[in-house]
Parts: structure tokens; C-alpha cells; sequence
């Protein structure tokens, strides 16, 4: 997603979230205010936060999937903290593999039902491994609920939210993050598959599963997905390492550790480089193609550190700007056998507008680099590191 959208994106869930918490701390001072006016502002002000309480959460929500990332450091805790309950789908799938909804009570679980039948014959075949039954179900996942710029329109208010559930998928094609682990569950449940929810709620709430396939386990999280038209599959398979960086943390003691990469997309269809220096060509290939991520890995040398290189990767994919394109790089996954970094690089293309917009950013202070070079040389002298095309001169250290 381009810088421009993103600082718009998150300034509206931030100028949402400012303005309920100033209806909430907003109270007249004027010593001439009796305490029954003042209790009569107080009771429609709450009324006010209560009404937009809903919506500044829905919101929150769909930025940090669509985004990517978590934005809990927008501190919407005194608005409303609630927090999801996980759908139990255990009378769904006994009416699924029995063949008898005749002890389904809730409306919305025989539409889910129902839905869900004409979902697996539709997208399932009897061939099909169990890594091709959860390809198939991710992919279809995606396109029922990918997330458009202009649902930002259409928060509804409302408390007949069921985006945490199969049905708030089935039914409104809108989830959050526990719609999207609650619906991969149930597909999984009734197709004989393996699979846990983790409910991460000590940093905000996120929820995403992990998933037995060939008997190893794997992390599944779509609502990291990254991609436009097609997934990315960032997080399709992913190992421990990848999942574990603190943004949200669960308890490693009551789940599978997921530790293979055999079955992670990303490594399962990634293309050997020879070295980093290949990469440009690849990007110059991914330009123009329907499907714009392109998975690759190198091989990491002798000696060196899995996180020095998953860091350095993505410094250098992610800096990439040229012409009207960046560049973005998926979760760099290291093989199970320590032996090669496997990544997905997508390049997506920005309007004119948007692209002289960025320039405009990167130099926000109007600097003219030649002059500012030439203040650190009149400052620092025979001091100064230099590059060339070659890169940093690396013996100036010796002198």
C-alpha cells in the first residue's frame, strides 16, 4: 500500500478515535453550570461515545487488516474494549457430516450451513490434498471478503455486527480478523483438517490459525494478506519465527510449535537466486504481469545471522522506488534447515498524482543535497565517509 494511502487511512481512524475520546473528556467549566444541566451534558455525551463506539472499533479493525499491521497505539481502551467471542461451530459441522440441521435452533447457523455445502462442492474436488483443500479455501476466503477502499463508506451503525463470525462471511462477505480464523475453522473442521484459533488479546485483539498439514504444523493469518487483486500469501504456512515478534503474543505452552517450511507458499514456490544482485531483474520481470509478486530465496553464507539477513532484505526491497512503482516485501522466512531466506517481493504501481506526492514527501524540508554536501565537507572535512556506485568505502576505518 503507497505512503499517501496509508497517512490517509490512518489519520482518519486516528481523527475517529480523537473525536471520541474529546466528547468524552469535554466538560464546562463555568462555575455558573448547575449540577443538573451538568448531569443532563454528561448523559448525552456518554450517549454520544456509546454511539460511536461501534464504529470507531469496526474501523480500527479494517485498517489494521487492510494495512497490515497492528495500530493499536491509537488507544481506543476507554472507549470500548470488547473483545470477540470465538464461534463455536461444533452443531454446524455434526449438521454437515451427518446430513441433519434438524437440531439447528439459530437462523444464521442453517444459512451458514447452507452456504457452507454449496462452498465445498464448489471449491473442492475428491483429488485434492490437504495442502491443496486449504489452498483452495484461502483462496476462496480472499475473494469473498478482500477488503476495497470504498467499504470505508459503509460502516454501518449498528450493533447486528457478525464480521467475528462464519456468518458475518457468508452472509455480508464482511469479516475481521476473528471472522476470517472462525470461517477458516469451520471449512477445515468439516474437511477432516486439523487446525487451533489463537486469540491474541494482550496488544489489542487478533486472531489467526494454525493448521496441521502432512504432520507438521503451520501459522495461517489472511488478514495480513497484502495483496490487491490476489492474495500474497505473506502469511500462508508460516513458521514460529515469522509469527513470534511480539506484536501479538500468545501462550507458545498450550499450541503446536510450527517450526517446518516445506509447506509455507512462499518457500514451496520460490525461485533460487544466485545472489541479491538478481534481484532487480525480477522486479523488471514482475512489472506489467497480472499477478505481481514474485517469490524467490538466496542462500544465506557461512557465518552469517538469520536476523542480520531477514532485516537487511527487507531494508533493501522495501527502499525500492522507481519511475511510477515500489516495491514491497513479504515476511522473510527462513528454511527449516537454516540454509536460505525465502521472501515474495510484489511491485505495485502509483497514479501520477500519488507518485509526485511522494516525491514531495521524501524531501518535505525542501533540502538542496549539494549544498548540504558541501556544508558537512566545510565542517568535517577529510572526515566524511563517501560512496560510490560501488557502495560505502568500507577502509575508512583505517585511516
Amino acid at each position: 500500500m503507497n505512503t499517501i494511502k496509508r497517512s490517509i487511512l490512518l489519520s482518519l481512524c486516528a481523527a475517529a478515535v480523537c473525536t471520541g475520546m474529546s466528547a468524552c473528556a469535554k466538560k464546562d467549566t463555568s462555575s455558573s453550570v448547575s449540577e443538573s444541566a451538568q448531569s443532563e451534558e454528561n448523559s448525552a455525551l456518554k450517549k454520544q461515545v456509546d454511539e460511536l463506539s461501534g464504529d470507531i472499533e469496526k474501523l480500527t479493525n479494517i485498517l489494521s487488516e487492510y494495512l497490515g499491521e497492528d495500530i493499536s497505539d491509537i488507544d481506543t481502551t476507554d472507549i470500548n474494549g470488547e473483545i470477540h467471542d470465538i464461534y463455536d461451530d461444533t452443531a454446524v459441522v455434526e449438521a454437515y457430516k451427518t446430513g441433519d440441521d434438524s437440531k439447528l435452533s439459530d437462523k444464521k447457523d442453517k444459512y451458514i450451513l447452507k452456504e457452507l455445502k454449496k462452498a465445498v462442492s464448489e471449491i473442492i474436488t475428491d483429488d485434492m490434498n490437504d495442502f491443496d483443500k486449504e489452498k483452495a479455501v484461502y483462496d476462496y476466503v480472499f475473494s469473498k471478503t478482500h477488503f476495497y477502499e470504498n467499504s470505508l463508506a459503509a460502516i454501518p451503525s449498528t450493533n447486528e455486527d457478525y464480521s467475528h463470525t462464519p456468518y458475518g462471511f457468508f452472509h455480508d462477505h464482511s469479516t475481521i480478523c476473528v471472522g476470517n480464523a472462525t470461517t477458516f475453522k469451520l471449512f477445515f473442521d468439516v474437511l477432516g483438517i486439523d487446525s487451533k484459533i489463537i486469540h491474541s488479546t494482550e496488544n489489542g485483539e487478533h486472531a489467526w490459525n494454525v493448521v496441521k498439514i502432512d504432520g507438521s504444523w503451520y501459522h495461517l493469518d489472511l488478514t495480513f494478506d497484502n495483496g490487491t487483486d490476489y492474495p500474497d500469501y505473506a502469511y500462508f504456512n508460516v513458521p514460529d519465527s515469522v509469527k513470534n515478534n511480539d506484536t501479538y503474543p500468545w501462550d507458545e505452552s498450550e499450541y503446536p510449535a510450527c517450526n517446518a517450511t516445506d509447506k509455507c507458499l512462499i518457500c514451496r514456490d520460490a525461485e533460487k537466486l544466485d545472489s541479491v544482485y538478481d534481484i532487480p531483474q525480477k522486479i523488471k520481470d514482475i512489472i506489467g504481469t497480472k499477478k505481481p509478486t514474485s517469490y524467490m530465496s538466496i542462500t544465506i553464507p557461512d557465518g552469517c545471522g538469520t536476523d542480520e539477513v531477514k532485516s537487511q532484505l527487507e531494508s533493501i526491497i522495501n527502499s525500492i522506488y522507481f519511475e511510477e512503482y515500489y516495491c514491497a516485501v513479504t515476511p522473510v522466512v527462513i528454511t527449516d534447515d537454516g540454509k536460505s531466506a525465502c521472501f515474495g517481493i510484489s511491485v505495485f504501481s502509483m497514479s501520477d498524482e500519488d507518485h509526485n506526492n511522494h516525491e514531495t514527501n521524501e524531501n518535505a524540508l525542501n533540502v538542496d543535497y549539494d549544498k548540504l554536501q558541501a556544508a558537512f565537507d566545510d565542517a568535517l572535512g577529510d572526515k566524511m565517509v563517501y560512496s560510490d556506485e560501488s557502495g560505502w568505502d568500507t577502509d575508512y576505518q583505517n585511516k
